[in-house]
């Protein structure tokens, strides 16, 4: 690895000059404008006054919550204060917000044992508190289901094995230097045989009478993670749907590989009676020549509820905003306008995105490409491509006057599972932020109530926001748009 970076680095300073001649009749030398950005982010940022005030004053930022509402209009205060031009919002509606009651669960036979228990998101409630045997459907194909037709009425079922989680080698210790690790590729939420028979599954489980899911959050040391009830947005016609801490539903499945074990349960969840409104936030710095093409900056507000967003995607947000308040503030006026979008409803599966993208359709080839910050606090190893081949070799220009940030080469490899791909799936092009995670601490809280403040590594985001900052005044200023070659079907 230590040898794929030094090549890497060598290769982006070595397009540097190039860089320089295809800006040099307009501009000034981009080495030393990027050096101005980066000396006003790493001496006068805000970035951790503001995580911690929307981490602990705000606090989550659930997708239809009260919360959520005010991180929008403290985001867009806080851009105008930047001085960011055209401050608005973009909003549309969901059916019905939710909000989290109360959860509890225990092991009533063949011994007594509460659970440490959350509702999965946009689960419905339980009639009151039920009780019934678990049963695990093996079932990974639609045909395999009928083998357990008339048999679930009343059952708490279960269809996973416990998770196998990776060790925590504490003994390493945090990121202390230039060593980098590959990352884990992101979960994809692209359409797919399996999430069709997730649809299918959950419908037949409801129709067989089954009164609760259980699933393994996946996490050690006791933490719960929380996702959605289902991938398909289709929240009311689902099974009342709960996360287990991974050593509670281990004791469950060691128990039920001995015999019969039975589990109460009561989930006490609300949904909202009426439609509410949620919204987009945008803002922008005017381009001086070509203002009608666009460069976006993004990331997205809202959270999951059990811990403060801090890290998921709160660091996010304040690096994009101290990217663009940079730019501002060394007084740049990029060629094109560098947008910053922060989303609502990506962990609904990018919604807010891809309610962004709809209305913007006549925009979509004057954006010249998206990046987007969803990546946790931990230093940037590169950007990832998602299959842009044929913007890679002006990326690396874009990079290249960056070199004092220790960049390698850009990954060209794609993923689903952020804001990025609601614009790649229409063809813009669409790039994403990898981490450097040489520390488990982001796998292990993502999603769980140690999503805190506390977790925050400043010299990560101040790296995110110096990263976030070249490239985007870097791509501003190319002569062309970057290529698109695809969309997906």
């Amino acid at each position: 690895m230590r040898r794929q970076k030094s090549l890497s680095c060598l290769i982006l300073s070595a397009v540097a000059t190039t860089f320089c001649w295809a800006q040099s009749s307009t501009q000034d030398d981009p080495r030393a404008v990027d050096a101005r950005i980066l000396r006003e982010i790493q001496g006068r940022n805000q970035l951790m006054e503001n995580i911690e005030h929307l981490s602990d004053a705000i606090g989550p930022r659930l997708t239809g919550s009260d919360q959520l509402k005010t991180a929008e209009a403290w985001a867009a205060s806080v851009a105008r204060q930047y001085g960011l031009e055209n401050v608005h919002f973009e909003g549309w509606k969901i059916a019905h917000s939710w909000q989290r009651g109360a959860a509890q669960a225990q092991i009533v036979k063949p011994v007594v044992r509460t659970l440490t228990i959350a509702s999965a998101g946009w689960s419905p409630s339980t009639n009151g508190p039920v009780r019934g045997n678990v049963v695990y459907v093996a079932a990974t194909k639609p045909d395999g289901l009928q083998a357990y037709r008339g048999k679930l009425r009343g059952a708490i079922a279960i269809y996973e094995k416990p998770s196998e989680l990776m060790s925590l080698d504490v003994a390493n210790g945090p990121y202390s230097g230039p060593e980098v690790q590959a990352p884990k590729p992101p979960e994809s939420r692209t359409p797919s045989e399996d999430q069709n028979f997730d649809k299918e599954r959950r419908s037949f489980l409801k129709g067989e009478g089954v009164a609760a899911v259980l699933h393994d959050s996946g996490k050690h040391n006791a933490l719960l993670r929380v996702s959605n009830v289902a991938d398909d947005y289709d929240f009311r016609e689902a099974l009342p749907t709960a996360m287990l801490t991974h050593e509670d539903y281990s004791l469950v499945w060691r128990l039920l590989q001995k015999g019969n074990v039975e589990i109460q349960i009561a989930l006490t969840n609300s949904f909202s009676d009426a439609p509410v409104e949620v919204h987009n936030v945008v803002r922008e710095i005017g381009g001086a020549e070509k203002p009608e093409e666009v460069v976006i900056l993004c990331a997205h507000l809202d959270s999951w509820d059990l811990g403060s967003g801090s890290t998921d995607d709160g660091t996010g947000v304040v690096s994009v905003l101290e990217a663009m308040r940079a730019i501002k503030a060394v007084g740049l006026r990029p060629k094109r306008t560098i947008r910053l979008v922060l989303f609502a409803e990506e962990e609904q599966g990018e919604i807010g995105s891809r309610e962004y993208v709809k209305p913007h359709r006549g925009e979509w080839s004057k954006i010249s490409a998206v990046l987007a910050d969803d990546t946790g606090t931990t230093r940037i190893l590169t950007l990832r491509l998602h299959q842009n081949y044929a913007a890679r070799e002006t990326v690396d220009l874009t990079l290249a006057p960056l070199k004092d940030l220790g960049l390698i080469q850009p990954w060209l490899e794609r993923y689903h599972g952020s804001d990025y791909a609601s614009f790649n799936d229409v063809g813009v092009p669409g790039f994403s932020l990898i981490g450097n995670q040489t520390d488990l601490d982001y796998d292990q809280t993502h999603h769980t109530q140690a999503d805190t403040f506390d977790k925050v590594n400043k010299n990560g985001i101040i790296h995110h926001a110096q990263v976030l900052a070249g490239w985007a005044y870097n791509t501003a200023q190319l002569p062309e748009l970057l290529p698109r070659t695809w969309k997906s079907q």
